[in-house]
């Protein structure tokens, strides 16, 4: 399904904007024009990135009337309530969530292994090179055998030198432990970010929904300007997308998917 996208962190609670499945799953999604596996789909994308959104299935629910729409969030939002507690999604959060962590670090050869690894290489290019060198005239062959001669003394010079040796592996540990400290970083995070239970995650969108809705000014008024319609004050062409979306939406759906939202908070606290 192609989703018109904005990044917003409460979109999940605007879903009734775009993923609504309600009444026996199926009923309003399809009045949407979304398949129930879409709805669900977009449920869990839009809980893992906080934000989802569809064109068409908005324009199917502005045609509703204020009452026929926050209905729609009602039932929406408690199909989302219900299929999130469901086995189904749990596994596929699961499955989402461990889609997302971090790779660790591929380990790493030692400083003396990586040294021999380089000579081995190394001699097998020459080796290649010596092949290729027969069809050559003598001098090329011999200007060529003199390169792999310097290149040999150059790595032997390396291999013997005892400081050379301890900046390269001190080089290595270094990077090393640069790496495991960047994936523990990026760990830590993915784990802030996507928590084992997937409830956390759910309260975290509610307060983003709950904070970006409560001041949305719903008898702000719309001027013509260049071919589309802006807000008349400034400051609310300034405001964050959910803002907007949630102005598009109505009061009586907002004001629905909140009083549905802290509900939901309430009792996922308790």
């Amino acid at each position: 399904m192609t989703h018109h996208r904005i990044a917003v962190g409460g979109a999940v609670f605007v879903g009734f904007l775009a993923v609504l499945g309600a009444q026996t799953g199926s009923d309003i999604a399809g009045k949407l024009g979304l398949t129930l596996a879409e709805a669900k789909e977009s449920v869990l994308e839009s809980l893992g990135s906080g934000s989802v959104f569809s064109e068409p299935a908005f324009k199917a629910f502005k045609a509703l009337s204020p009452e026929a729409r926050a209905s729609i969030v009602r039932s929406g939002l408690a199909w989302i309530k219900s299929y999130v507690a469901t086995d189904e999604f749990k596994a596929e959060y699961a499955k989402d969530r461990e889609s997302r962590k971090p790779e660790p670090p591929v380990a790493k050869l030692s400083a003396e292994a990586e040294m021999k690894k380089q000579r081995e290489e190394m001699e097998n290019q020459i080796a290649e090179m010596r092949k290729t060198m027969a069809g050559l005239d003598a001098e090329t062959r011999k200007a060529m055998e003199e390169a792999i001669k310097a290149v040999q003394a150059q790595m032997e010079a390396f291999e013997k030198d005892p400081q050379q040796k301890a900046m390269l592996k001190q080089a290595y540990e270094m990077q090393a432990a640069q790496e495991k400290e960047d994936y523990a970083h990026r760990l830590k995070e993915w784990e802030e970010e996507f928590p084992a239970e997937a409830k956390k995650l759910i309260v975290r969108r509610i307060d983003e929904f709950l904070q970006e809705s409560e001041d949305v000014d719903f008898g702000a008024k719309l001027v013509s300007s260049g071919g589309r319609m802006k807000f008349a004050l400034t400051e609310y062409e300034d405001k964050p997308a959910l803002w907007k979306l949630c102005y598009r939406a109505g009061k009586e759906a907002v004001e629905a998917a909140r009083e549905f939202a802290a509900a939901w908070r309430v009792k996922i606290e308790k």
